[in-house]
């Protein structure tokens, strides 16, 4: 976000962190605090807490956090415009009793993602802004030996990702480095390039949004927590101290864990978690949302957690939509598939038509889905590799990877131009003959959406699209309906007859007017 964009939005051009007396709506305000005394183990000894009222008499109570060189601190996110005030609670006379006040001022930054409240499957960011979900996975961004990091984020933004994966790992399987030495505390270097990271990108970029994920992959450390090993349930404590009043986060436990009770190189116990949902959901001060992510092909073992805020799939294949559908019957909670195949692992042989055809039919079947490049679960292996963290449009550009989301801006381009959202649409492959991988559908009252997919063949990781004007064939409800034809290879409408319209109440065949896979939107009158 340029300081130009800034401007026009009401803001200052400075932090979205700041301790001043005057703080942007939907940013981060914090208190540094500084304590004397003689303490050994300021991560365990200490027992800090900020007392947050906010401008409608309500109180949030937030867990402070040590920073280093004997400072805490306590941060809020400022979701109400207006005069806030704040008071501490420890067990540190330095630290207790004390209080202030400062003034948020009215923006229209994007702020936290929600569960939309019109339609709890959908997203919506605190401004009130639908969240249209374009995913990536960028595991290693906060990961301090990456270099590339800048340009990583930077073509992300480009390409039109808002929502990225990442973890606290080093290792893929390994959160050592949070630690100091003896896992008597934390190794604070590390974390302060984590938040730099993220300060980063919420400042330039305050629309995109990240997955953090604690645990990684690093299943002993779950199973630590479990064993109520104080450095284990710090590593949840201390993120949520930090990170949780960050406008630009959420929060998923583990990733790619194999929710199993008993010993496994994979196995995540589901009793913990579960435990650590709990404890996260309890401690939580600012409603960011949590989920937990899990092995490919076992689903969603956590629809029903209180803690559960969203359902978190990985599969292979789902050009249909059909997994996405199964648990959109089970919860009502929003259905992320974050990981189907990469451009670099389980590489389809059409990357830009898998890709394409993997996002549309996510959420025309009410869900949503993450694109994933390069092995950006790999430590970086020089600026030419597949591993590590690079931009995509650099690596698409030098020929390292297939341009497999070249065409996701042309998504965002036809819900801007169509001036339209999915909140309150219903999938609806039936009214196309239930034949997913041909023609998605969904709509509401007024508005029908069909994606027709045109594949040249039934098997999703070699087809590619046919080169013949797809077709399909539609039961309308009653009415008199508006023709629009959009496609998502060249992000163009096809300039249709002024009013052409058909009748609705029966079944009607469609063709789209130019080769390839096609959107058909209809309007009722």
């Amino acid at each position: 976000m340029t300081i130009a964009f800034l401007l026009a939005l009401n803001l200052p051009a400075a932090s979205l962190i700041s301790e001043n007396a005057l703080a942007p709506q939907r940013s981060v305000w914090q208190k540094l605090l500084v304590c004397d005394d003689i303490i050994q183990n300021p991560f365990f000894e200490v027992q800090l807490h900020f007392i947050f009222t906010l401008p409608d008499g309500s109180q949030i109570t937030a867990e402070g956090f040590y920073q280093g060189h004997q400072c805490w601190a306590g941060r809020a996110y400022c979701s109400q415009a207006g005069l806030w005030k704040w008071r501490t609670k420890a067990n540190c006379s330095a630290l207790d009793g004390q209080s202030g006040s400062f003034q948020v001022e009215a923006t229209r930054l994007p702020g936290k993602l929600r569960r939309h409240p019109q339609d709890s499957r959908q997203f919506v960011y605190d401004n009130g802004e639908w969240f249209l979900h374009i995913g990536d996975t960028g595991y290693r961004y906060l990961t301090e030996t990456e270099p590339l990091w800048k340009q990583y984020i930077d073509e992300a933004a480009q390409v039109g990702f808002n929502k990225i994966r990442t973890w606290f790992c080093r290792g893929r399987h390994d959160v050592s480095a949070l630690f100091d030495e003896g896992r008597n505390g934390l190794n604070l270097a590390y974390w302060a390039e984590i938040e730099r990271r993220l300060v980063y990108a919420l400042e330039k970029y305050p629309h995109i949004q990240f997955q953090l994920i604690p645990y990684g992959e690093d299943w002993p450390e779950l199973a630590r927590y479990a064993q109520h090993d104080p450095a284990s349930i710090l590593v949840a404590r201390y993120a949520q101290a930090r990170f949780s009043a960050f406008p630009n986060v959420h929060w998923c436990i583990s990733n790619d864990s194999h929710i199993s009770v008993g010993p496994g190189n994979r196995n995540a116990d589901p009793a913990t978690i579960h435990r650590i949902g709990r404890d996260m959901r309890a401690r939580e001060p600012w409603g960011t949302l949590l989920s937990n992510h899990q092995q490919r092909f076992q689903g969603y073992s956590f629809v029903e957690a209180a803690w559960s805020d969203i359902i978190t799939l990985e599969d292979r294949d789902q050009v249909a939509g059909a997994l996405l559908l199964q648990y959109r019957a089970l919860g009502e909670d929003p259905v992320v598939l974050d990981e189907d195949r990469y451009g670099n692992y389980l590489s389809p042989k059409h990357d830009r038509y898998f890709f394409r055809r993997l996002m549309w039919a996510s959420l025309l079947s009410g869900g949503h889905a993450s694109y994933g490049g390069l092995n950006t679960f790999e430590p970086f292996g020089g600026a030419t590799s597949l591993q590590g963290m690079h931009g995509y449009l650099t690596a698409v550009g030098d020929g390292r990877l297939d341009d497999g989301a070249a065409d996701f801006r042309h998504i965002r381009t036809f819900f801007s131009e169509a001036k339209m959202t999915l909140v309150g649409m219903q999938p609806n492959d039936a009214m196309a003959g239930n034949d997913g991988h041909c023609t998605k559908v969904t709509g509401g009252d007024s508005i029908v959406l069909a994606y027709l997919q045109n594949p040249d063949s039934k098997v999703p990781e070699t087809a590619n699209v046919s080169e013949y004007s797809a077709s399909c064939r539609l039961h309308l409800p009653a009415g008199v309906w508006r023709i629009r034809w959009f496609d998502p290879r060249t992000g163009s409408w096809e300039k249709n007859p002024v009013g052409q319209k058909v009748s609705g109440g029966y079944t009607r065949d469609f063709r789209a007017p130019f080769p390839g896979d096609a959107v058909l939107l209809l309007n009722r009158s």
